[in-house]
């Protein structure tokens, strides 16, 4: 019977191991990618990701942003309330607009698969990047735009 547990036990381990290591290669992969004549104009198209991340087109496209572009969402605050959200996954809440997609370890998270703030900030915050806007006039764009008309921002610390 113990062996039986332990086996389980080494299984989850191996599986959570298997999970982180694919969502590195696939942040990596997609790092790569741009770097290697990627624009800002294209997003990868053969990405794995969460089955969420195909609820629609929109949510589909904020997702694959947040995998190439992680510097966007990590400059931009989220206004949707989740930095209060306390899970597992993030214990102290959401620190910005990438947590809403992804967590500091590069796994995904459902949550932007289901709010349209987040969506909507992320794809926002990309057609801004795709025009030339540095990071700290898009965040103040979205501050601009976000701030007092939904809930307190994420603590993103200034660009």
């Amino acid at each position: 019977m113990a062996k039986k547990r332990k086996v389980k036990k080494n299984k989850k381990k191996q599986n959570n191991s298997t999970l982180l290591l694919l969502s590195i290669v696939v942040i990596a992969g997609a790092g790569i990618y741009f770097l290697m004549g990627g624009s800002k104009d294209e997003l990868p198209e053969n990405i794995p990701l969460p089955d969420y991340a195909f609820k629609s087109e929109r949510v589909l496209t904020a997702y694959k942003i947040a995998v190439a572009y992680p510097e966007i969402g990590k400059a931009v605050p989220c206004y949707c309330g989740c930095k209060d959200v306390r899970t597992p996954q993030f214990p102290t809440g959401h620190k910005n607009l990438y947590n809403c997609f992804l967590d500091d370890l590069g796994r995904f998270t459902s949550h932007g698969a289901n709010c349209f703030i987040c969506v909507d900030e992320m794809l926002e915050s990309y057609e801004m990047y795709k025009k030339g806007y540095s990071l700290r006039e898009i965040r103040a764009a979205i501050d601009g735009k976000y701030a007092g008309k939904y809930a307190d921002p994420t603590p993103t610390p200034p660009v």
